[in-house]
C-alpha cells in the first residue's frame, strides 16, 4: 500500500469529518470508499477489455466525448435480439452461441467504454451531457 499526504480545504474536510463520525469510520476510509466508487477497479476484466479502458485515460476530452456518443449499430442490436429470442425458444447451434457471445461482449465493451469515458470526464471537471442531450446527439 502507498501512503500519500493530501491537503483538503476546510469546507471539504468538515463534511468528511461528519460522514466519518456518522459511519464510525476514519476519514481515510471515507475517502477510499468515495474514490473506489467513483473510479471502479479494472481488476478481473479480460485483458483486451482492460487495455481498451486504460487507453481511454490518455485521450483528450473531445475524444472521450465521442465515446459518450458511441452506440451499438442497429443491425447488431437486431441480430442480438433475434439470437436472444431464439435462445428462449430452443437450443442455439454452436455457431449461434459463438455469435451471441461475440455480440454480448461487443455491447458490454461499448457500455463500459461509455461509462469509463464519463467518469474520466467528470474527474477532469467536465460537464456531462444530460440524457436528453445525448439522445439528440445520437439521433440520425
Amino acid at each position: 500500500m502507498t501512503t500519500i499526504t493530501l491537503e483538503v480545504p476546510d469546507n471539504f474536510y468538515e463534511p468528511l469529518q461528519r460522514i466519518a463520525k456518522a459511519t464510525q469510520n476514519s476519514i481515510e476510509m471515507v475517502l477510499m470508499t468515495a474514490l473506489q466508487a467513483s473510479l471502479p477497479s479494472l481488476e478481473g476484466l479480460p485483458h483486451d477489455l482492460k487495455q481498451a479502458l486504460i487507453l481511454l485515460e490518455s485521450l483528450d476530452n473531445g475524444s472521450l466525448r465521442q465515446y459518450l456518443l458511441k452506440t451499438v449499430p442497429i443491425q447488431y442490436q437486431q441480430e442480438l435480439e433475434t439470437l436472444l429470442h431464439h435462445n428462449k425458444l430452443r437450443s442455439l447451434s454452436l455457431m449461434e452461441q459463438e455469435r451471441l457471445i461475440f455480440l454480448q461482449n461487443m455491447v458490454d465493451k461499448i457500455a463500459l467504454q461509455k461509462a469509463r469515458a464519463a467518469v474520466l470526464l467528470r474527474f477532469r471537471g467536465q460537464r456531462l451531457p444530460t440524457l436528453t442531450e445525448l439522445r439528440q446527439l445520437t439521433m440520425p
